[in-house]
């Protein structure tokens, strides 16, 4: 009668352990190739859709590319996201070079009432024709495409120069910040070597 019991008192134990056990969901799987290199956006000026310059048309491609981008950065848009976090309240610009879609995405601070952007709130993406991130690289991120640079074998300093800085070489030439006494702003009284 005892093992009877016990079995109640595990079974929901086991449900509840199984359901953790399940996969979390992700967004669609991305790979960060550090070996796809983002174009320059503001090298050259970018065609503004608005209703002076007439027509713009975007592929599917495009506007999928786009939305892939906009979801991974600024995440899913709920019924009232606050203003710097929705969609209408950035900019972005588009590029596409040998098959990928760049896309760069920056904070607009005027659409929310402000005159600066915050720190570090634009991000690129590469985005392949099937729609996959292939790349992305948010602001503040290191980019690791670039390789550093080798500054040379720089220039050796003597031992002779290094050692303390607030001591005179030999001692026989004071620092000129301890010439002479002066004396004490507060009482008047000369302190000094």
């Amino acid at each position: 009668m005892r093992g009877v019991n016990v079995s109640w008192c595990v079974f929901p134990a086991a449900l509840l352990l199984a359901g953790c056990l399940r996969p979390t969901p992700t967004r669609d799987a991305w790979t960060n190739d550090a070996s796809i290199e983002f174009p320059r956006f503001f090298e050259q000026p970018a065609v503004e859709a608005s209703a002076e310059r007439g027509a713009v048309e975007l592929s599917g491609t495009v506007l999928h590319a786009l939305d892939v981008a906009a979801a991974d950065f600024l995440g899913p848009q709920d019924a009232n996201p606050p203003c710097v976090d929705r969609r209408e309240s950035h900019r972005y610009r588009v590029m596409q070079r040998q098959g990928i879609l760049f896309v760069r995405i920056d904070e607009d601070p005027r659409a929310c009432g402000l005159t600066v952007p915050a720190l570090h709130s634009g991000a690129q993406y590469a985005v392949g024709s099937d729609g996959r991130i292939l790349r992305r690289l948010r602001d503040g991120e290191p980019d690791e495409s670039m390789a550093p640079t080798d500054a040379g074998p720089g220039i050796l300093v003597p031992t002779s120069e290094v050692g303390r800085s607030f001591d005179p070489p030999d001692g026989s030439v004071p620092l000129p910040f301890i010439q002479a006494p002066d004396p004490d702003a507060g009482t008047g009284v000369r302190h000094g070597p």
